[in-house]
C-alpha cells in the first residue's frame, strides 16, 4: 500500500516539475513566487533558485520515489 501512495506522490512530483517548467517558459510574469524572488534577489539568482526549487527538486525527488518502487 505505503509503495503504491508513493508511486502516486513520485509521479505528481515529475507532473508539477514539468508543468512549472513550462510555465516559467510560458509566462513567467505569472508566478507571483518568481517575481518576488526577483525583487529581492535579482532575475538571474531568483531564476536559478526558481528553477532548482519548483522544477530540478520536484522531479529528482518523484524520480526517486519511482525508483524506491522498482527496487521493491
Amino acid at each position: 500500500m505505503m509503495s503504491e501512495i508513493n508511486s502516486i506522490i513520485g509521479v505528481l512530483a515529475i507532473i508539477y516539475g514539468i508543468y512549472s517548467y513550462i510555465q516559467r517558459k510560458i509566462a513567467p510574469e505569472k508566478i507571483d513566487k518568481l517575481q518576488a524572488l526577483i525583487e529581492r534577489n535579482g532575475e538571474k539568482m531568483a531564476n536559478s533558485i526558481h528553477l532548482f526549487g519548483y522544477t530540478i527538486l520536484p522531479i529528482v525527488a518523484g524520480l526517486l520515489l519511482l525508483f524506491s518502487r522498482l527496487r521493491g
